[in-house]
């Protein structure tokens, strides 16, 4: 259980508010927000500033030293598994996208740098033998996303990362295989959607996927090796493996079984349904296609790919069916959500029915969350307050709202603006946002 003394609120607040009274842009790290050892593996979308977990880290340990396990049941690609491990800190993350988890699972290790790069090279040698033409991936429109060069030299690289026997370095490659999937198929690269490039612009593209593939190969090599070397000066890796547990799992927090038990949750949930927000589905549909799953999960579902929308239907407010009892029921534990919902009844009807269906998947991924974490346990919630229809949704008072049914209690909060975070500027349904707020809460004793 964490230590709690009388003045342990007021230590940490003043710890974490502390830290911008010298710089009031001090949350922002405008300019210091770099992504470097394993933070720079792969461009996840929205991907949350390492810094800011770095120092929401820092100042929780020095109020609270027998921390010994972080969460983020909304994982990503792993920037607060990567900053928990860096403290020495066990961890327990989830997330419903594969792709998150192929990244999360390559950053958690094993650390065995030197024959990784000797694999590297094996791996290379086989892609230039390959005189083969057959296309190793089949799904819909696959002619419409790649070009059938492409298609062959993609083929190349999986088949010559098939051939490789340990399943660590094969996730290895696999990371970089998406990325690089991401910048030769015809998807436009500026949008997180699946937006196809104009023919013109598709004609002419010259981009060799087997010369991006291994540029990006020697790129993650060195922030891989320099993530090892971090840990291994830190004295956090026992034989190339990270010496605390770390658990990374395939699924929906909603439908969380595992009985882990965190002292500190940090996490950056999505802001709405992905369909008007950042959708993580579409992102990862194309990269996915290329990778074997297994490889990233053994039991994982192979219907996450039957569409391009399948990833982001599973997610918080991807299925609209919302029932009467369920909006009465936020209205009643959330009075704010109840005047915002008030306020969109001169919208169209499809607005407030996407707000609700959010809300009412975020609501319930409360009670599993607050399940894995002890009782006095932190939590620090990174949130976005993004506009439907014109008016801004108060996601962050919503929330505090409903965490409060559960006996957690606001210590704090703090804002920051956004300076660095990749995501869309814009769509046609809802705007972005330019400042987040981060909520400090403590789940009751």
């Amino acid at each position: 259980m964490i230590d709690m003394h009388e003045n342990s609120d007021m230590l940490l607040c003043q710890h974490l508010e502390g830290l911008a009274s010298a710089d009031k842009d001090y949350w922002s790290f405008k300019g210091n927000s770099c992504r470097e050892h394993g933070h720079g593996l792969f461009q996840y979308p929205a991907m949350m500033v390492p810094q800011v977990a770095r120092a929401i880290l820092e100042q929780a340990c020095s109020v609270h030293p027998n921390i010994e396990r972080a969460g983020d049941p909304f994982s990503g690609s792993g920037t607060i598994m990567t900053e928990s491990m860096m403290r020495g800190l066990a961890f327990w993350g989830i997330d419903i996208n594969p792709l998150a988890i192929l990244v999360c699972r390559v950053k958690s290790g094993p650390f065995f740098a030197e024959m990784l790069a000797q694999k590297t090279k094996e791996l290379v040698s086989r892609i230039n033998a390959d005189n083969l033409s057959v296309i190793e991936a089949h799904f819909p429109n696959r002619d419409k996303w790649f070009k059938k060069e492409v298609q062959i030299s993609l083929s190349k690289i999986r088949r010559a990362i098939h051939q490789e026997e340990a399943l660590w370095a094969r996730r290895f490659f696999w990371v970089a295989l998406a990325e690089t999937v991401r910048m030769t198929s015809n998807s436009r690269t500026s949008t997180f959607k699946l937006h196809i490039r104009k023919p013109e612009d598709i004609e002419g593209r010259d981009c060799e996927p087997v010369n991006v593939f291994k540029k990006l190969l020697d790129r993650n090599l060195q922030h891989f090796q320099d993530q090892a070397n971090r840990l291994l000066t830190s004295n956090h890796l026992v034989d190339g493996y990270y010496k605390r547990n770390l658990s990374i799992s395939l699924g929906d927090v909603r439908d969380i079984k595992e009985q882990t038990q965190c002292d500190i949750i940090i996490t950056s949930p999505p802001y709405g349904d992905n369909a008007t927000t950042v959708p993580y589905g579409q992102y990862s549909y194309l990269p996915l296609q290329w990778i074997d799953m297994k490889d990233i999960d053994a039991d994982i579902d192979e219907d996450y790919l039957v569409s391009t929308h399948e990833i982001d239907t599973r997610s918080l407010g991807g299925s609209k069916r919302v029932k009467k009892e369920e909006t009465k029921s936020l209205c009643d534990r959330s009075p704010v959500f109840a005047q915002y919902v008030k306020a969109l009844c001169n919208q169209p009807h499809d607005r407030a029915l996407r707000v609700t269906a959010f809300f009412r998947d975020l609501d319930a991924c409360l009670d599993p969350i607050l399940k894995a974490l002890r009782p006095n346990g932190l939590m620090v919630w990174t949130l976005g307050n993004r506009k439907v229809g014109g008016k801004r949704v108060p996601l962050d008072k919503i929330l505090e709202e409903l965490l409060s049914v559960h006996n957690a209690r606001l210590l704090c909060k703090l804002t920051r603006r956004i300076s660095s975070k990749r995501m869309a500027p814009k769509n046609n349904v809802a705007d972005t946002i330019s400042r987040e707020t981060i909520l400090v809460m403590r789940k009751a004793g």
